[in-house]
């Protein structure tokens, strides 16, 4: 049983909509004519799988794909029927237009004329109509599975915030700061007097932010920085996003206050914090929906897994012929 898990999810994926079964490479000895064709496999539900049928399963399913030995090929085309058959007894119908709106989806998704499918059909061997059936078959399969699964699959608020707390460490947010300056810049090598005029008009603007003027008017006004017409507002950053000097300079402040003239490689600043919040974790409000997300993607893949492995298996007799 864990052999043929195994094979099985090697070969098969399960996306949330449609199941694709399909694979490929793979090498048969040459065939030695109608009784070699013939020869039986396999038997599902008393119902004979020949050679000949298996072939063709295989050159459909072994299109561009890597290569799968014989025995996993076989128990992807058992599954394949077994699909069938459930289809077939529950009466599941797929009408033309929702082939007609899956095929249209895939053209608006990959940009494609009609000409263009056509083309893609062409070079993988395909008409038109077989790639209709082709659609048609894997609508069926994912409203199958849909009837079948989805609504056995929950995943109730405890078990969400339950991952949340177990997993608290993976969500912890830095200490970080929304800060604002006025930078008066300076060049690459700047001498004692470009220096010392810098100095000058940042400690003036020092000045009048001490009494009282207001920070943003001033950036817009003299900053020397692109987000002066912001009035300064650099956003909010985090440790190590910043220049050394700034991050040594703000370290001490208390939102709302302005920091003394700070010197860094590219000029002159004076700081503003506008507001500090401390290391902390993100919070299950924002993470929920992604983190329910997961486990029901989890929960449905577990579920899928045993429905095929087990439940499908054990509602058909299976035989296969070594």
């Amino acid at each position: 049983m864990q052999e043929a898990k195994h094979r099985r999810q090697k070969w098969r994926t399960w996306p949330v909509t449609v199941l694709a079964v399909a694979s490929v490479g793979l090498f048969l000895p040459a065939l030695g004519g109608a009784a070699i064709v013939n020869r039986i496999v396999a038997t599902i539900d008393g119902e004979p799988v020949t050679l000949y049928e298996f072939t063709q399963f295989a050159d459909r399913a072994s299109r561009g794909r890597p290569a799968v030995d014989e025995k996993t090929m076989l128990d992807a085309m058992i599954t394949d029927k077994l699909l069938q058959k459930e289809i077939s007894e529950k009466g599941i119908i797929v009408r033309d237009e929702d082939v007609d709106q899956y095929i249209a989806s895939i053209k608006e998704r990959n940009k494609l004329t009609d000409e263009q499918l056509q083309q893609a059909l062409t070079q993988q061997g395909l008409t038109l109509d077989a790639y209709r059936k082709q659609v048609r078959e894997e609508i069926q399969k994912a409203q199958l599975i849909n009837r079948e699964i989805r609504g056995k699959v929950n995943v109730p608020p405890e078990e969400v915030e339950r991952y949340y707390q177990a997993h608290l460490s993976e969500y912890e947010t830095a200490e970080r700061m929304h800060l604002s300056h006025i930078v008066i810049r300076l060049p690459a090598g700047a001498d004692g007097a470009e220096v010392a005029a810098a100095q000058a008009r940042a400690d003036e603007l020092y000045q009048q932010l001490k009494k009282g003027a207001d920070f943003a008017e001033l950036a817009k006004q003299h900053s020397e920085d692109p987000a002066a017409k912001d009035g300064g507002d650099l956003g909010w950053m985090q440790r190590g996003e910043m220049l050394e000097p700034i991050e040594k300079g703000a370290a001490e402040l208390k939102p709302g206050q302005v920091s003394k003239p700070v010197r860094s490689d590219i000029g002159i600043h004076i700081l503003k914090l506008e507001a500090r919040e401390g290391a902390s974790h993100k919070s299950l409000e924002e993470l929920g929906p992604g983190i329910k997300e997961q486990l029901y993607n989890a929960a449905l893949e577990a579920r899928y897994e045993k429905w095929l492995s087990e439940e499908l298996r054990k509602r058909h007799a299976v035989e296969i012929n070594e």
